[in-house]
């Protein structure tokens, strides 16, 4: 019986997975996400900060300095409908995210997190921008996330994205100082002060 080398077996796995990820899309979104959730925690995609100073100038490729659209029009996981009017003054964290976005359930977990430090300061809206409703409350749920989840009637007006994961901040005169699209791991030190110094 010939034995099989080393290299042959770690060839056959890789060829496997490949076939795994390309033909079994059951498999494909979990396995991106947790590559993903592996890579958040390299702190290569930190979300960076490092440059606002609220009492100088303003580096405005982190800080906008745009007025929010406070018309952006939400419902909650309950259909009620969400006047975002009445949290003019806080400190606002929006997400814009899907279930069948493996960066966004990527980032997900520090997002939760990062809510269970500071909600209780900032408002958390994370914007479900998928189409079956009812996918992202299970999602959430299963996931045991007690992050807010909304659904817009529309984005386009209000918070206008390319792509998701998008992250804004809005501060508390209704200005958006931070937009991060792509993902990003928002719970760090450095982040929770920036979004408690607004």
């Amino acid at each position: 019986m010939k034995k099989i080398s080393k290299s042959k077996i770690i060839d056959l796995m890789l060829i496997s997975l490949v076939v795994l990820i390309v033909f079994v899309p059951s498999v494909r979104l979990p396995l991106m996400s947790n590559v993903q959730k592996v890579l958040l925690h390299t702190g290569l995609f930190n979300a960076s900060v490092e440059s606002y100073h609220p009492d100088e100038a303003f580096d405005y490729n982190l800080i906008l300095d745009e007025a929010f659209d406070y018309n952006l029009i939400l419902h909650d996981t309950l259909g009620n409908q969400i006047d975002i009017e009445d949290m003019r003054g806080k400190v606002l964290f929006i997400n814009a995210w899907a279930t069948w976005c493996p960066p966004c359930i990527a980032e997900m977990p520090e997002i939760a997190e990062l809510y269970n430090l500071v909600g209780d300061r900032v408002e958390f809206l994370m914007v479900s921008v998928d189409k079956n409703q009812l996918k992202a409350k299970e999602w959430i749920q299963r996931e045991g996330f007690l992050v807010p989840v909304y659904f817009p009637e529309q984005m386009s007006g209000s918070l206008p994205y390319e792509a998701i994961p998008t992250t804004w901040v809005i501060d508390r005169n209704g200005k958006i100082v931070f937009q991060q699209t792509g993902m990003a791991r928002y719970n760090t030190e450095d982040f929770k002060e920036f979004l408690l110094s607004l």
